[in-house]
């Protein structure tokens, strides 16, 4: 832990008279006259500052994390519907829910959804997947350093994007306008992400009975309320439980664990540097736009010297808020840096999403490709028919889709292997349209250009 500190540091002899002096201040906190010496070299002195500043952080919140002492710890583990027992088993509860979410299909299909780049050829470019692996990252080191649950925040963390549509925020805003026109439960890819593990995603038991994921109460809180879009500095978790499918919007209601609060803002930090990382890749970034982003971050931070790259931000935002967060004031920022992330946002808006041709496919030709196949199944509807009439299809991604409604709706053909819930009368063509709409979600983005294809 302490070599990137002494390799700054000249002569072996240096590293080792300052290595002692280093362990002695830090265990008994003599800091003021160690770090006073001037013989000390400026590079050094600056390591140990922040070296000391880290560990005065070090588990401060330890009282507040979700384990069995935690005032909150029963409601926490509620699960939505009961999970298979096992002899010996030696997981927690949010390491069973880790598992639950990393061995479903929803979880293998996000490497084929789209981050922010639909139909990228790159493949250095982030996935979805890859997307939720690095937010999962930033959550636990930021929880291990203030002495939260870990295992909590890795749960949240991958499962957070789980519900997301194929083709990124541009195929939300299609189901959105779906939702909207057909007077269906508005779409928002946070509400979905627990619809997907509350009822759609399942896993096979011991028995080959599939089961949905039940997850408990504290991982589902942490997916439906992640929404990382901040516009406060400082936020604590709210101390009350609610009915998860109350909410109706995303980013009105706080997490209920202070793991789901670190969890929404790692998403931004995720996001942030990694989409300046893959615009330079795909050549939307240049020289230009590294000497404005460099004077973006100097005006909050007049001393900044270095290139600006994900490396740096993650830097700058994990540190940051391991230094300014506090159980009194809650998990924030300084406001220089809390501003610095808000221009860094707008720069990213202006120049990566919403700047017209930036992206392989358009927000117009993704309504295209997401309304085309819901037209299309919709007008297949035949009441308690339809699924007899699409098994008959010739086309295998409408004769795919009636599996779908075998294993989700009551009807003739329902295996008794599904034990999942079930979520649509077919009789009710209200209900058929949400199945349609649940169906795109889990789309990936080459399997909903394949199905578009199919269909026209």
């Amino acid at each position: 832990m302490l070599l990137p500190v002494l390799y700054n540091l000249n002569t072996a002899a240096e590293t080792k008279t300052k290595s002692k002096i280093l362990q002695c201040s830090v265990r008994n906190n003599h800091f003021n006259a160690d770090i006073s010496n001037d013989s000390m070299l400026p590079s050094f002195k600056s390591s140990i500052l922040t070296f000391m500043q880290m560990q005065m952080k070090d588990k401060f919140f330890i009282k507040e994390a979700m384990t069995p002492d935690n005032p909150k710890w029963v409601q926490a583990i509620k699960r939505c519907t009961p999970i298979e027992k096992k002899d010996n088993e030696i997981r927690s509860d949010f390491e069973r829910d880790r598992d639950r979410i990393v061995h479903s299909e929803g979880f293998d299909r996000m490497r084929l959804k789209t981050q922010v780049f639909p139909l990228c050829e790159n493949d250095m470019i982030s996935t979805r997947s890859s997307h939720v692996l690095q937010v999962t990252d930033i959550a636990r080191n930021i929880c291990r350093k203030l002495g939260l649950n870990e295992e909590l925040a890795e749960a949240i963390g991958l499962g957070h994007d789980i519900g997301h549509s194929p083709f990124g925020h541009d195929g939300e805003r299609s189901l959105k306008t779906i939702t909207q026109k057909e007077g269906l439960p508005l779409f928002w890819h946070e509400k979905n992400s627990l619809r997907m593990t509350d009822k759609i995603l399942t896993l096979t038991n011991s028995h080959g009975e599939q089961n949905n994921l039940g997850l408990t109460y504290a991982v589902r809180d942490g997916i439906i309320n992640h929404c990382g879009e901040i516009d406060e500095n400082h936020i604590k978790p709210r101390n009350t439980a609610i009915d998860l499918e109350s909410i109706t919007e995303p980013g009105k209601i706080q997490p209920y664990t202070w793991e789901g609060i670190i969890v929404k803002i790692s998403d931004k930090i995720a996001y942030l540097g990694k989409d300046i990382e893959d615009a330079y890749r795909l050549g939307l970034y240049n020289e230009k736009n590294s000497e404005e982003l460099k004077d973006i971050v100097k005006k909050h931070i007049p001393d900044f010297s270095s290139d600006v790259n994900n490396t740096v931000l993650i830097n700058i935002f994990v540190n940051d808020l391991i230094k300014n967060s506090d159980t009194n004031k809650g998990i924030g920022f300084s406001k220089p840096v809390f501003e610095l992330m808000k221009d860094i946002k707008d720069y990213n808006y202006k120049n990566i999403y919403k700047l017209k041709g930036a992206k392989e496919l358009s927000q117009e030709e993704c309504d295209k490709i997401i309304f085309s196949i819901y037209e299309n199944f919709k007008n297949l509807y035949k009441g308690k028919d339809t699924i007899d009439s699409l098994s008959k299809s010739n086309n295998k991604y409408i004769k795919i889709f009636s599996e779908w409604l075998i294993k989700y709706s009551d009807n003739k053909y329902h295996s008794a292997k599904y034990k999942n819930v079930l979520l649509y009368d077919l009789n009710n063509i209200k209900d058929y349209k949400q199945a349609i709409v649940d169906y795109i979600s889990g789309m990936t983005d080459k399997y909903a250009m394949n199905t578009y294809k199919s269909l026209t």
